[in-house]
């Protein structure tokens, strides 16, 4: 049986062979050849391959399929966003993704991240060493936070995590930051594919 998110992948796949693939490579500055268009995604070699659409990911054993709804969709979403034909500029301004939703659109982003805060708990520096080895760097703590880290989700487009330690009055906590610019790369819903899709990468450094 085929689950509803492989459904997805495949449907995802159509959608993304209707975009002229040369323009994609140079809306963002990637590498291509007859057989791929070629990026990076969370510091992970990936490459698509043009006749069929498929992602592939890098594994210790060279390159695999990838199927997993969150990797493959970010990826469609972020090369088919948009009517730009150029990449649009980041405003260097971070915020939280509520900011984008309509009211009352969708539930907080924290709520989805807080198994990921409860597992981090106790674990601050191998979080910093996960986050350095997915591609990100350590920034000067902001508003308190035991971790900042700026993670290239792909070469061009940044993210900002911050966790807090637990204490006597307040449990652990993750936030992610998105440039204020974000949904000239991604729809609202994909942040979320993407955010997971960080945090479980994390969890599996540890």
């Amino acid at each position: 049986m085929i689950s509803n998110y492989e459904k997805q992948v495949d449907i995802g796949k159509a959608h993304f062979l209707k975009y002229d693939q040369e323009a994609l490579s140079a809306k963002f500055h990637l590498d291509l050849d007859k057989d791929y268009i070629y990026l990076t995604y969370l510091n992970t070699p990936c490459k698509i391959d043009r006749p069929s659409g498929t992602v592939f990911e890098k594994t210790s054993d060279g390159f695999a399929e990838c199927r997993s709804y969150e990797t493959v969709m970010t990826i469609y979403d972020m090369l088919c966003h948009g009517q730009e034909t150029e990449l649009p500029p980041l405003g260097g301004k971070w915020t939280p993704i509520a900011n984008f939703a309509a009211a009352g659109a969708s539930p907080s982003a924290e709520i989805f991240s807080q198994k990921y805060a409860d597992f981090f708990s106790g674990k601050v520096d191998a979080v910093k060493k996960a986050c350095v080895s997915i591609g990100g760097i350590l920034k000067p703590a902001l508003a308190g936070a035991d971790i900042t880290a700026e993670i290239p989700a792909f070469s061009f487009f940044p993210v900002l995590l911050q966790f807090w330690e637990s204490d006597e009055e307040f449990p652990p906590q993750i936030k992610i930051l998105w440039d204020d610019q974000t949904m000239r790369y991604l729809n609202f819903e994909t942040t979320y594919y993407l955010q997971g899709d960080l945090l479980k990468r994390l969890q599996e450094l540890l």
